[in-house]
């Protein structure tokens, strides 16, 4: 198997898994709701990074307990994502969880500029 071409793993092995946390499609948005950074990749991926480990706090997890993420990131987006830090801003915030990537049309937020999105899974003891 090739090495990942990110900071992320091909796989993980749980061992008798103890409280799984799973994390819905976060967003950059701020604690009113409105999604930040406009037209800023790199803004949009540190802001839902934020919200994933407050998140992650306040359910008793921290972010080296990430083990799987997916990102969706609007096509038009998706270049400037990879070529700028934002791509390993993401994953490396974490303990190198699997990561899927996927460009999409657009986002629920995608009509107030959202550009990204993360879900996540977490493992605690």
């Amino acid at each position: 198997m090739a090495k990942p071409a990110g900071p992320y793993a091909n796989v993980i092995k749980v061992s008798g898994a103890g409280k799984l946390i799973f994390l819905a499609g976060i967003a950059p948005a701020d604690i009113e709701g409105n999604i930040v950074c406009q037209g800023d990749i790199a803004g949009q991926t540190r802001q839902v990074v934020k919200n994933i480990v407050a998140l992650l706090e306040a359910a008793g997890a921290a972010p080296d307990n990430v083990v799987k993420t997916t990102t969706y990131v609007v096509a038009d987006a998706m270049k400037s994502f990879l070529e700028t830090s934002a791509c390993v801003d993401c994953l490396s915030s974490f303990a190198t969880p699997t990561d899927t990537l996927i460009g999409v049309a657009c986002l629920a937020g995608s009509d107030k500029g959202q550009l990204i999105e993360v879900t996540a899974v977490a493992v605690t003891d």
